[in-house]
């Protein structure tokens, strides 16, 4: 009985340790100014800077799941599952199990996201097994493109 026990309790505890081994990462870039360089030719495009935000991820939220006024999300319908504030540079890592997630930058208006899928999922990205996934946040609110 005591082998059946440690047994479930080894498995267990490998099932924590792959998970931990898994989730996203990126990094949060401020965007504003012109960035339409082909009309003004001389005219360099501002370079982006990683800034400090709270990053927060959800259980994969499609537009129908979210409230949206004036660009900001509000009242997202779907599990708040991690936050995580960036570094000075932007950069950010959190650990998440397996699945699809809708990622936010939080701002004073609201959760900023501006990408969406094919199925109006929002800002979404998928965790694979022992595997981080890359995101780049454009806080692109004041930008003008």
């Amino acid at each position: 009985m005591r082998k059946l026990i440690l047994l479930i309790t080894l498995i267990s505890l490998l099932g924590t340790v792959q998970a931990q081994k898994q989730g996203i990462q990126g990094q949060v870039f401020w965007v504003s100014g012109d960035q339409m360089p082909i009309l003004i030719p001389e005219k360099a495009i501002t370079p982006q800077q990683g800034i400090v935000r709270e990053v927060y991820i959800y259980n994969a939220a499609t537009l129908k799941d979210a409230t949206q006024q004036d660009g900001f999300f509000s009242e997202i319908q779907t599990t708040l599952v991690a936050k995580v504030l960036s570094s000075a540079d932007g950069s950010f890592k959190v650990k998440l199990p397996e699945g699809k997630y809708s990622v936010f930058v939080k701002e004073d208006k609201g959760l900023f996201a501006n990408l969406y899928d094919g199925n109006g999922c929002i800002n979404c990205i998928t965790v694979k097994p022992r595997k981080y996934s890359w995101i780049t946040l454009a806080v692109d609110y004041q930008a003008a493109y």
